[in-house]
């Protein structure tokens, strides 16, 4: 028992990292989510309908992270029995500790349509009163916390001046931050943005029409 403790102790951040996105039917750097529609928004999004993946998920997981610069110990995750493997994704669950799915088209279009392209540009596409969220400039590997972290610091600023352009602040929820975190990191996803998906609303706000 002390060993099985020991490998899920040191096993469960590499797990809720690697193995979560996918158990919830989401995605890692550059994928996109497939719960259930093409777009990945399918019923029971978020929940722990992928446990049934269990048996198979540590090659899975293997070839998801295939491509990354930054390696991942998953031979820690191979001393565990699916069995193991579910309980331990069980007990985060339980204690409140699971990814949501991240949907990189989903926040391309969220992107665009809340209204964050006013303010914000992707490869030089959008306005230029913030920063702008070029993947190519992001840090690698992704931390979606230090992101949202990144954003709180700039709230005030950031609510103010929707306010003053919108006349309210935009309104998101954790599965949309969620969304917008990964498409600010998916070089792939930025490239498909183009000037004409910009809604006629914002181009005044960006272009001065």
């Amino acid at each position: 028992m002390k060993r099985i403790a020991t490998v899920l102790s040191a096993g469960a951040l590499l797990a809720m990292s690697a193995t979560g996105l996918a158990l919830a039917g989401g995605t890692h750097s550059g994928g996109h989510a497939t719960t259930g529609t093409e777009e990945g928004h399918g019923e029971g999004a978020g929940t722990m309908q992928g446990m049934n993946m269990m048996p198979g998920s540590v090659e899975e997981m293997r070839e998801m992270h295939r491509e990354h610069e930054h390696g991942h110990d998953f031979e820690v995750m191979e001393e565990l029995s699916p069995d193991q493997l579910t309980r331990m994704m069980s007990l985060m669950h339980d204690v409140g500790v699971v990814m949501p799915p991240m949907d990189a088209v989903r926040g391309r279009h969220l992107f665009v349509e809340k209204g964050c392209i006013a303010c914000h540009s992707v490869n030089g596409v959008g306005g230029d009163l913030g920063p702008a969220l070029n993947a190519g400039d992001m840090p690698r590997p992704m931390n979606s916390f230090e992101f949202v972290a990144r954003m709180w610091r700039g709230a005030r600023a950031m609510t103010e001046l929707q306010e003053d352009l919108f006349g309210e602040v935009i309104s998101l929820d954790g599965q949309d931050l969620a969304d917008l975190v990964v498409f600010a990191h998916d070089p792939e996803e930025q490239a498909k943005l183009t000037e004409d998906q910009i809604p006629e609303r914002y181009r005044s706000l960006i272009y001065g029409e």
